[in-house]
This record gives structure tokens, C-alpha cells and sequence, in this order.
């Protein structure tokens, strides 16, 4: 972490910053446009036309059509474009999808603090087949509670929207995988982070609150050390847009929380509960080299935050 905060501290040239932030980016896949990238840039974000001309001349960093990428990356721009098309095309409907899972997850499990669309969709590359991704921000000893509530109200999804199709979309038991967890941070996991490194800020970068904002920007206020790597993330404005409703799970989970043996025996059957139904679906998508090489890369970037790493 010192050696990342030295780094990054010692950024002064946006070009600099930009083969920085570039890296972070094809690590994950994908080329930004330009505007994209002088947003997100490390160590705080600049004009497009101020980035635009910091890398007009640079032999490293290349734009092709507005997207940027650095050289060795050719094959992202393309498939980065067909993303960005996509996007403009079907976030509407992704967005739709987002907001209504969002209500009805906090309104199912009030433990769930803050949801934060995250992924493709908050990033502005959504194509059709990808999920919709959530990171989860929750009460202490309610993590798995709110993770197994997550999924069985994603297996709803699924059903609603079985015969949805197309891309990659992956399939368990003939139903599309709709929506996925990304993580899900316990407080007592985030006051501040354990981890403290430019991948997790990354991370927390490109969350949107959906439900919870205030709950987020707490967060975010007990961790200064992301404004090392994103100052911008200080500087966004964030209202909670979407409301709970009243319903008679969120009642009985608000009656069990009075009881703290309850809740961690709870807590308890739902980590195994959520165990034995993630352990089945990784073993068959882990049969698809491709696939397992992926749940190995997030595995990775996930630690220790990633479901059962505790």
C-alpha cells in the first residue's frame, strides 16, 4: 500500500497518471474513451481536452476513434466499442432491471445498507448477456443473511426473464444469470477497509448507489486513504434515489436483529445455506476452462473480500 500511495503521489504528468489508470482498466478488460478516462484518471480527474493533448504525442499511450488504450492493448478497442454501442442501446432496460432489484432487495432484508450497481452497467460497457452487477454494503453479522436474500430474489429474476437470451449470458438450469453479487461488505469490514490499495479503490470508483447513498458516503468518509489513489470519489454528489417498502420479511428480519444470539445463529445457517448452493454452481461453471479462469481472476481481486473468504 506505502508503495502504491508513493506512486501515486508522485504523479504530476497526466500522461503518467492516464498509463496508470490504462493498466487498471485492461486489467479488466476493456479500452475508455477518452472523457472515460480523464474522469477516472489516478490522482484526480482532469478536462478531456487537457488529457487529449497531454497524449497527443505520447508513443505509449494511443487513440483510436476516441478510445485510448496502451500499446500492446489493440484488441480491446474493438470490442470496447462494440460495448459502448451496446450500451447507448440497452441501458435503459439494464437500469430498469437494476432499480427494481434494488428496491427489492432493501425492502426484503433491511440489513442491506447500501446497494451499489456496479460492473458493466456502471461503467458504461453493458452488452447484451452480462449481468447486472451489486456490491453490498451490510450490518455486522448479517453477511450472509443478505447474501442468501440476494440470491434466492436473483433466482426470481432468473425465472421473470427466462426467456431472455443472447452474448455470453450464462445459464444454470435453462435460467439466464440476471443479476450477481459482486461482494458484500459487513461494516465492521469497511471502518476502515483491510485492504488499502488502488484495486479496491478501482473498485469503489465505479460503485453507484442505487439505495443507501448516505450509507456510502459514510463509508468512503472513513477511509481518506482512496483519496490518495481517486480524489473524485470525495467529490461526488450522492442522494438516495430509490425507497424501501414496508414488507413482512424486512418486519420479521428487523424483530430477529433484536435478538443478537438469533441473529448470529441466523447468520450462520444462511453462510452454509448460500455454501452448499455456491459451491454446486462453481463446480459447473468451473467445468469451462474459460469460465474457471475467470472465478479465479476475481477470486484474486476480490481477497479477502470475496463470498466465504472469511
Amino acid at each position: 500500500m506505502l508503495e502504491d500511495q508513493e506512486a501515486i503521489a508522485s504523479f504530476v504528468d497526466p500522461v503518467v497518471r492516464a498509463e496508470g489508470t490504462l493498466r487498471l482498466m485492461h486489467n479488466w478488460g476493456y479500452a475508455p474513451t477518452v472523457p472515460a478516462l480523464a474522469s477516472d484518471l489516478l490522482g484526480g480527474a482532469v478536462t478531456g481536452s487537457v488529457l487529449e493533448e497531454a497524449l497527443r504525442h505520447n508513443t505509449q499511450v494511443r487513440m483510436d476513434e476516441g478510445f485510448v488504450y496502451l500499446s500492446g492493448f489493440e484488441d480491446l478497442v474493438d470490442k470496447s466499442k462494440h460495448r459502448a454501442e451496446s450500451h447507448r442501446a440497452l441501458n435503459g432496460h439494464a437500469r430498469t432491471l437494476a432499480e427494481q432489484f434494488a428496491v427489492d432487495l432493501a425492502s426484503l432484508c433491511p440489513y442491506v445498507n447500501c446497494i451499489a450497481l456496479s460492473g458493466s452497467v456502471a461503467s458504461g460497457g453493458y452488452a447484451i448477456g452480462d449481468d447486472i452487477d451489486f456490491d453490498l454494503f451490510v450490518r455486522t453479522d448479517t453477511k450472509y443473511v443478505c447474501y442468501l436474500v440476494s440470491i434466492l430474489l436473483g433466482i426470481k429474476y432468473s425465472w421473470r426473464h427466462r426467456h431472455f437470451g443472447g452474448g455470453n449470458l450464462r445459464r444454470l438450469v435453462g435460467f439466464p444469470k440476471v443479476t450477481c453479487i459482486n461482494v458484500v461488505w459487513a461494516e465492521n469490514e469497511t471502518r476502515p477497509f483491510v485492504r488499502q490499495d488502488v484495486a479496491l479503490a478501482f473498485e469503489l470508483l465505479h460503485c453507484e448507489p442505487l439505495v443507501g447513498a448516505s450509507e456510502f458516503a459514510r463509508t468512503l468518509a472513513a477511509n481518506g486513504w482512496l483519496g490518495s489513489f481517486f480524489p473524485q470519489l470525495f467529490h461526488r454528489r450522492m442522494v438516495d434515489s430509490l425507497p424501501r417498502r414496508d414488507t413482512n420479511l424486512g418486519r420479521l428480519f428487523d424483530g430477529v436483529q433484536r435478538h443478537a444470539v438469533m441473529l448470529r445463529w441466523v447468520n450462520r445457517f444462511c453462510r452454509l445455506t448460500a455454501w452448499l448452493g455456491y459451491t454446486f454452481v462453481q463446480g459447473l461453471w468451473g467445468r469451462d476452462p474459460g469460465a474457471r479462469a475467470r472465478m479465479e481472476f476475481l477470486r484474486r481481486v476480490k481477497y479477502p473480500y470475496e463470498v466465504f473468504q472469511d
